[in-house]
């Protein structure tokens, strides 16, 4: 891959420390005395990478913080395609796509499930990738600070995991040459044919709650390893479990020697399949097409292999170092007006946060924001009107400076190639739109914290269009973003704002679904005018597989108060019928400025239950700082696997109000900061399970003890 800077970075020699050996699951290595990263509290914990002892002496027993880093969301299914609501009906559904970038930002020793910044990268577009590779190269445990070594293993954030799940993509570890030591000893073969590297990542799959690995042997390699490596990912690919996927990456030869191919031919083709036997699932070509040759070639050679070219060819893309200007084009991937060739794979689209100059600015994170949108839905921010507004000749030369890359006119957009993907295929489907980040938190439209945060792991299903909006009339639509400053439940709400009037009643498309209603349904919209009792304007849309051009209109009404309003419908007049899509429309009679925040989306089935209380629930370990006034707090409890959503842990404050603390779907939580509350003694801690409807437990209580 070209990305010269940052392979200096991950492939710096280090100190060869190996494994720090079994700690305590609260205790820090000698080596972490100091602080290892500005802003990790003393025991937070954080991910590291596994080199060829951590991995064959792995277990979660000795691997210090592995419970804290499980992903436990299990990958949802997917809703068969339907043309008639695509953003582009014409667009073929089989190509997928590989989305290989880091997580929050890149940071070794600050690897975290989540943390108290609001100013991270939060990627809102699941509803196009197939396979998220975790790009993020990590320390292995117990290295020092300066010169660390680094893993050839990292595993995917569990966060993350948890949001490609929901969304129903795999979410891959990722695999990295070269390292510290010898490449051999990560292939060990036992007499009985087995690999214990090959068994361990397996189990650590498993454990952790992720899909596969992304292999990238980028050097040169001794050609007895090489054949040893074709062997042990062999046996990989055979012991694996259904579903889990091995992406290689276009690399070395089976002779050992580095030779980019920039396609799939007979030179590589023995790592996707040798002679009959499999080895990897697919792979990721590099990105030097000067033409259109290598790309026909891929599908040529899979084809010849008797493979279907989708599923195992991903042409890439490099936005790491070019951004919206990569110097090869998507389109000999994607060859306008002809069926796509491959599918295609993205390298960097972190470059939308990461390449942003004031990117950790809190107030700076909408212009971040419009970067991705630019990205993913094309320059106008519309899956519905993508392609690039400026000509680029290409293939353009690479001059090593990546021109022009921050010109977004020259992208056309993800959502141009790649058909929008949907998960909502029963009831209930609840949204409050919580993009999983947030300057403050709000539990039922109250503020619950002041606190900014970053969580991916309990972001929602967010709306498959950003932005598909059309106007009614000669006016342009109104703007549709989220909004940080209030909401419902979590950071965020939508917002719907601008000059409103008869010129320009606007519509907007938001989820794309298969609902079968069958009676006893409900649709419920919580929203927020702040203009007591005036109406709202709002109505909610549904259309119909059976007439997917015609919305029926469901009117919110009036807002109750200056707070938040919830307006209901019943389904049952939609008996047989199958939902869609769903959408809003916002009118006004006289022209004027016009706001309204949807907080809350819900498409409720018959039946509701509220959840069993917790069990189990218990304060593992508290450290209170120095000065007496906050303490780092480790939790658990009994998980229970079915009928649950999430879990809440909040306090009750002496007025009365809600003070959130923390929300997962785990059965472990890490509390970096708990204020204490004047010179209280205890604090009563409570855990609340939430139902997929919403529908919420009974509070199991625990106390932190100050003394």
């Amino acid at each position: 891959m070209d990305r010269r800077t940052f392979l200096g970075m991950l492939g710096a020699a280090g100190v060869g420390v190996g494994l720090a050996g079994p700690v305590g699951p609260f205790a820090l290595p000698a080596s972490a005395a100091a602080d290892p990263a500005p802003g990790r509290a003393p025991h937070q914990p954080y991910m590291h990478g596994y080199n060829a002892a951590s991995l064959k002496n792995w277990s979660p027993q000795t691997d210090r913080w592995a419970r804290y880093f499980r992903s436990r969301v299990p990958r949802a299914a997917r809703i068969a395609p339907f043309a008639a609501t695509q953003a582009d009906p014409d667009l073929a559904t089989g190509p997928q796509l590989m989305n290989l970038s880091y997580d929050y930002d890149n940071s070794f020793f600050t690897a975290y499930k989540y943390n108290d910044v609001y100013a991270r990268r939060l990627l809102r577009f699941w509803q196009y990738t197939d396979l998220y590779g975790s790009w993020h190269g990590m320390p292995v445990d117990g290295s020092p600070t300066e010169n660390p070594e680094h893993g050839l293993i990292n595993l995917p954030n569990p966060a993350y995991t948890d949001a490609a799940h929901r969304n129903g993509a795999k979410s891959l570890g990722c695999w990295f040459w070269p390292r510290n030591g010898e490449f051999a000893d990560y292939l060990e073969r036992r007499a009985d044919g087995s690999f214990p590297v090959a068994d361990k990542l397996i189990e650590m799959a498993d454990y952790f709650g992720f899909d596969g690995y992304f292999i990238n042997q980028e050097a040169e390699t001794a050609p007895a390893d090489a054949a040893r490596l074709l062997e042990m990912l062999k046996y990989l690919r055979a012991q694996a479990p259904e579903g889990f996927h091995v992406q290689w990456y276009d690399t070395i030869m089976v002779n050992g020697q580095l030779d980019y191919q920039n396609q799939l031919n007979d030179k590589n083709a023995p790592w996707i399949l040798d002679g009959e036997t499999p080895v990897n699932n697919s792979l990721f070509a590099n990105y030097w097409m000067p033409d259109d040759a290598q790309v026909e070639k891929s599908v040529e050679t899979a084809r010849k292999l008797g493979l279907d070219p989708y599923e195992v060819v991903f042409h890439g893309t490099e936005n790491e170092k070019y951004g919206y200007n990569p110097p090869y084009d998507t389109r000999l991937v994607f060859p306008e007006g002809k069926p796509a060739r491959t599918s295609w794979a993205l390298f960097g689209s972190h470059f939308a946060w990461d390449r942003y100059p004031d990117r950790e600015n809190p107030d700076a994170q909408p212009a971040v924001f419009q970067r991705e949108r630019r990205y993913w839905s094309g320059p106008n921010e519309d899956p519905t009107r993508t392609g690039r507004t400026e000509y680029v000749p290409w293939p353009h030369e690479d001059d090593g400076k990546g021109r022009d890359i921050d010109n977004h006119k020259k992208w056309d957009g993800v959502a141009r190639y790649i058909t929008e993907r949907s998960v909502i295929g029963a009831f209930p489907f609840v949204t409050r739109f919580n993009t999983g980040h947030g300057r403050a938190f709000w539990l039922d439209g109250r503020p619950a914290g002041e606190r900014e945060w970053a969580n991916a792991g309990i972001q929602d299903i967010l709306p498959t269009w950003q932005f598909w909006t059309r106007s009614g009339g000669t006016g342009a639509p109104l703007t549709v973003d989220y909004d940080y400053t209030r909401a419902y439940d979590g950071g965020s709400s939508l917002r719907l704002s601008g000059e409103l009037g008869p010129e320009n009643p606007t519509t907007v498309r938001l989820f794309k679904t298969a609902l079968d209603v069958r009676g006893g349904e409900t649709l419920a919209v919580t929203f927020l005018t702040g203009r007591a009792g005036a109406d709202s304007g709002l109505e909610v849309g549904l259309l119909f597989a059976d007439a997917p051009k015609t919305f029926e209109w469901l009117p919110a009404g009036r807002a109750e108060g200056a707070s938040w309003t919830t307006a209901k419908h019943r389904l049952d007049a939609f008996r047989g019928r199958t939902i869609a899509a769903i959408g809003v429309r916002v009118t006004q009679a006289k022209a004027g400025e016009y706001a309204l925040n949807i907080g809350e989306l819900a498409l409720l089935g018959a039946d509701s239950a509220r959840p069993d209380t917790p069990s189990g629930f218990t304060v593992d370990a508290t450290h209170v700082a120095a000065d007496g006034r906050s303490a780092e707090v480790f939790l658990s409890w009994r998980m229970r696997e079915q009928g649950v959503w999430y879990y809440d842990v909040h306090r009750e404050l002496p007025d009365r109000r809600r003070e959130s603390v923390g929300r997962i779907y785990d059965e472990v939580y890490y509390v970096k900061s708990l204020t204490r509350a004047g010179t209280e003694r205890t604090t009563s801690l409570q855990l609340v399970a939430v139902a997929p409807d919403g529908a919420r437990s009974t509070p199991a209580t625990a106390e932190v003890r100050w003394n």
